[in-house]
């Protein structure tokens, strides 16, 4: 006997009646009774994802397809459907169908393919309209559990593997597996000689032996992972792997570290028949070329130091370079020095020759010349001449070698005698030039090598006094006599030397030599002219005669003269006439000129006033000479003639802003050329200034409502005002509108505005209106109100009507006396048997930014009790007298309450789907969309249990209670019992397939009740909780 047969084995006489009392019940129908809709959800497809190890897959995503018209459709899924650690998912809500269910990886990595179930690399196939593999829901709900088993993906290797470390014997290598397709993986490594596995070479390193020289290593990397295919990749070979040498000496460096000396490299202590290349290096960094064992020094080398470094190759080996140390600094080579020797005569103005002598290596030296032992500035070729400074000095001579790649030798000659004073070469003075009044007469000494020369001229014997230059020139008092002239020379170093010369012949009368006179100044009228002689030699006392045409003017014998009228378009001349005494009077006269029109002189005009748009500026034309010249004016725009701007003063335009001004003033007065003069220009016209009243704000300082800017009058007329709103005197985006609504981000916030007026040739003028007190939160205003049944099973509906502003968001809160429902925030709320016998209530705030927050809420009465679905002793139709569902007794104390489950009415047993033998208490059944029937006998009234309730800590000993929202989960105690039978359902449907557990128990009782499942006691005494 099973245990559910034992368990409801309770009441054996009610089981062997039942066909009897249900065949005895009068088939009347009744009607439905008024019932609200439910919201539970229900369970349609579930089942656990295991990956190919059989292990549960967590966080796979699960995707559905519906069978319509012969194929597979996508199914909308509310919300992404994971399975949980324990690989385990249900999707809701499916409507009746045959389906598909497949699991993927939701993100990286992507070690499953997507997998249809029961475990299918594709959809079911569907053929003639229907599929094997097909998942059928019936009811909303699958008859059993859906499991999928994962296919593995492919095992590749993405990157390969790679192998560290140097190929040489009895070095370390370590293999690297590279990236992979798949997670999770474990390796095992064989390495590889030329291709070929080596015993027992199976760990992540090796380390290469005398067997791997010459020979290439790789490594193969295997790949596994319980209920993945293996897989493997082999790494690229490294090697061929070398032998190291036996440790050596390093090389040794023999020779003078020297300029020319040779230096050799030695090395020893490595395998004879291994080849030894060279490397010289000079501070440090290698000769190009030095790769022999042995090298030169040159003259690059010198205070360098030197490392020779030998490289030693062997076939099968690898390379050793080894480095000997460094020399000394390379030292210098040494000259040979000579003696020098001096020629020549030490006498000033004489020349001395310096000779080197024989140095070795052969060189030509360098020389300074020596006084009395110290170095004369700038004497440093092979000879010297001996100047004034040298008088009574010796002289010696320095040679100096240099050489690259040899020290500096110098050597200094014997020195000369005292140096004595030089001779000068001299002749006898000879006079040059007219012996005549008046006319010049010259000496010229030429001594060499030159001298300072002094003169003393004499006539006769007497010496003239004052004549003491080289040229003198005769004067009335020498008439007749004769002259001579006595010359001293001196120079340092020197012996100074006097000479005279002959005597001239007798000075005889002198004559006049002069130039053309000419006329200086401009020969106009009103202009003064002045006679310009020229130079006369002798010089002269001069008169003046001016003619016109030729003919002398009356009164104009001065230098200068002032022309007239009268001598306009005339020939202007001038006759000077030079006396002297011993010498014979002489006139010219100058070339005659045409005189001209006069010229008016005149300042270049200047400009008053303000240089800006509706300014007059004022010509000021400055005095002009002589006086009485008529004046006239014209204005010019950037050089052009501004027509009609012909007075004195002008009134700056649009046109003229950013140009330049200037003005021309002409001067005309008889018998005088016209003169224009023009001003420089003005800097560029200014634009003109606008006037403007500091703006004003009107309007309601509160988020929502309009400010409006008052400009006032601006001038002049025409000017065109834009707005530029600003919040805490930031410019606000597109606010450039005369009127502003004021938006959330205005809160709290002083409000400004700019206004700016423009007009053509004038300056943009912005003014700023004073900040308006801090914004004000908005108002939020609606009309709320409450409809609906209120008893369990009905709908509420909370409307707002016309929410004002616009934009307003509104959200909802259902309370149960006065607790909030959780969850429970739209604007519908279906009450539940919870919430009967308690007022239910709904608090709607209204929210919108830069508003102040707006709430209300609405009451029900007491929320009455849900009405019964169904009652009395009768047999009900499913899904026409009761729909499926699970109900329970409206009276808590029955005594004797029994129904049936059956597909027909015929009473027999084999009809019977499930049954309650009967009981008392609280009673309750679920019934099933595939059933056809039920009966009832002594239950009284039924109501519709939605899944809500208050639970309770205690159990009656008699009855049925869903555990969670009857009766609390947790651990309960019932004293003291006599055959009591207690038993755990997954619903209470009275069959075997819903039975979990339970038995006819004596003494104190434990149980253990879990969420989700009804409890039921028959004869037993009430249960307690006493722990979760």
């Amino acid at each position: 006997m099973s245990a559910f047969t034992r368990a409801r084995g309770r009441s054996l006489v009610a089981t062997a009646t039942t066909a009897l009392v249900i065949a005895t019940l009068v088939p009347s129908m009744p009607a439905f009774a008024d019932e609200g809709e439910t919201t539970t959800s229900v369970t349609s497809i579930a089942g656990v994802v295991t990956d190919p190890s059989g292990a549960p897959a967590t966080g796979m995503c699960l995707n559905a397809e519906v069978l319509e018209g012969g194929a597979w459709s996508p199914v909308a899924i509310d919300g992404e459907v994971r399975t949980d650690t324990a690989g385990a998912y249900a999707i809701l809500d499916l409507a009746d169908g045959t389906y598909a269910i497949s699991a993927e990886a939701c993100e990286a990595p992507f070690d499953t393919l997507r997998t249809w179930a029961p475990s299918l690399a594709a959809q079911p196939e569907v053929v003639d309209g229907s599929a094997a593999n097909g998942i059928v829901v019936t009811g909303g709900a699958t008859a059993s559990a859906v499991d999928l088993a994962l296919l593995p993906a492919a095992v590749t290797s993405l990157s390969t593997p790679s192998v560290s470390g140097d190929a040489l014997v009895g070095s370390l290598l370590t293999a690297d597996p590279g990236t992979w397709s798949v997670s999770e993986l474990s390796f095992t490594h064989q390495w590889l000689r030329d291709g070929t596995p080596i015993t027992d070479a199976t760990g992540e390193t090796y380390t290469a032996t005398l067997e791997d020289a010459n020979a290439t290593l790789s490594v193969e990397v295997l790949a596994t992972r319980d209920g993945w295919a293996d897989a493997s990749a082999t790494s690229e070979a490294v090697g061929p792997v070398l032998q190291a040498f036996a440790p050596g000496a390093n090389p040794a460096i023999a020779g003078e570290a020297r300029f020319g000396s040779t230096l050799t490299a030695t090395v020893g202590g490595w395998p004879e028949d291994a080849t030894i290349s060279w490397q010289w290096s000079r501070n440090g960094e290698a000769l190009v070329g030095a790769v022999g064992d042995s090298h030169v020094i040159a003259v690059d080398d010198v205070d360098a130091t030197f490392t020779v470094s030998a490289t030693i190759t062997k076939a099968g080996f690898a390379p050793v370079t080894v480095v000997s140390a460094a020399t000394g600094a390379i030292g210098s080579a040494t000259l040979t020095a000579a003696t020098p020797t001096i020629g020549g005569t030490a006498k000033v103005g004489q020349t001395l020759t310096a000779a080197a002598g024989a140095w070795s290596p052969a060189i030509v030296p360098s020389f300074a010349w020596l006084r009395d032992g110290i170095e004369i500035p700038g004497a440093t070729g092979t000879s010297y001449t001996l100047a004034a400074a040298d008088l009574g000095k010796k002289l010696s001579v320095r040679a100096t070698g240099s050489l690259a790649g040899y020290t500096t030798e110098s050597c200094t000659s014997a020195a000369t005698a005292a140096v004595i004073a030089g001779t000068l070469v001299t002749s006898t003075p000879v006079i040059a030039g007219a012996v005549k009044v008046g006319s010049p007469l010259t000496v010229t000494p030429g001594w060499t090598p030159g001298a300072a020369y002094s003169y003393v001229w004499k006539r006769g014997t007497t010496v003239i006094a004052g004549a003491t230059k080289s040229s003198y020139t005769p004067t009335s008092t020498d008439l007749g006599a004769k002259l001579t002239v006595t010359v001293t020379g001196t120079l340092a170093g020197y012996t100074g030397v006097t000479r005279s010369s002959a005597a001239t012949v007798a000075v005889a009368v002198g004559t006049f030599t002069a130039p053309v006179p000419t006329i200086s100044g401009t020969i106009a009228v009103g202009r003064t002219v002045t006679a310009v002689p020229g130079v006369w030699k002798p010089a002269a006392a001069f008169t003046y005669q001016w003619k016109r045409n030729g003919a002398a003017i009356t009164g104009a014998t001065k230098s200068t003269y002032a022309i007239t009228a009268t001598d306009l378009k005339t020939a202007l001349s001038v006759t000077v006439t030079g006396k002297a005494s011993a010498v014979t009077t002489r006139s010219l006269t100058s070339k005659a000129i045409a005189v001209a029109y006069g010229t008016l002189a005149a300042p270049a005009p200047t400009m008053s006033g303000t240089r800006a748009v509706g300014k007059t500026l004022t010509a000021v034309p400055g005095a002009w000479s002589p006086s009485g010249v008529t004046l006239s004016y014209q204005w010019k725009r950037a050089g052009v003639v501004v027509t009609g701007a012909t007075k004195s003063t002008y009134v700056l335009t649009a046109s003229d802003l950013g140009k330049s001004i200037s003005v021309t003033v002409t001067g005309k007065k008889a018998g005088f050329a016209s003169a224009a003069k023009t001003s420089a220009g003005t800097a560029l016209v200014a634009a003109g200034t606008l006037s403007g009243p500091t703006p004003t704000i009107s309007g309601t300082r509160t988020v929502g409502k309009t400010l409006t800017a008052v400009p006032g009058t601006w001038a002049p007329s025409g000017v065109a005002l834009t707005y530029q709103w600003k919040r805490a005197g930031v410019a606000i985006t597109g606010a450039t509108k005369s009127t502003y609504v004021l938006t959330a981000s205005d809160l709290g916030n002083s409000m400004t505005v700019t206004v700016t007026g423009k007009k053509s040739g004038y300056t943009t003028l912005a003014k700023n209106a004073g900040g308006t007190a801090r914004i004000a939160a908005g108002t939020i205003s609606f009309s709320p109100k409450l409809s609906g049944t209120q008893r369990a099973g009905s709908k509420l509906t909370v409307t707002v009507g016309t929410v004002s502003p616009g934009g307003t968001t509104v959200k909802y809160q259902w309370y149960r006396n006065g607790t909030a429902i959780s969850g429970k925030t739209a604007s519908t709320y279906t009450l539940g048997n919870v919430d009967a016998g308690k007022v239910v209530s709904v608090t709607i705030t209204a929210t919108k930014a830069g508003h102040t927050t707006k709430t209300a809420t609405l009451k029900t009465a007491t929320v009455a009790y849900r009405p019964a679905s169904f009652s009395g002793d009768y047999w009900f139709r499913v899904g026409i007298d009761v729909k499926p569902g699970t109900y329970y007794t409206s009276s808590t104390s029955t005594t004797n309450c029994r129904w049936w489950r059956t597909t027909s009415m015929d009473g027999a047993a084999s009809s019977t789907l499930g049954y309650d033998p009967g009981g008392s208490g609280r009673r309750m059944i679920t019934i099933l969309a595939t059933d056809r029937y039920v009966a009832a006998i002594g239950c009284g009234s039924w109501i519709l249990y939605d899944g809500t309730g208050n639970p309770s800590s205690t159990m009656a000993g008699n009855g049925i209670a869903a555990v969670g929202t009857m009766l609390k989960p947790g651990r309960y105690v019932s004293y003291g019992n006599s055959e009591c039978w207690a038993a755990d359902w997954s619903a209470p449907a009275g069959d075997e397939g819903h039975y979990i557990g339970g038995g006819t128990y004596d003494g104190d009782l434990y149980w253990i009740v879990e969420p989700g499942t009804f409890f039921e006691t028959y004869n037993c005494n009430t249960f307690t909780r006493y722990a979760d």
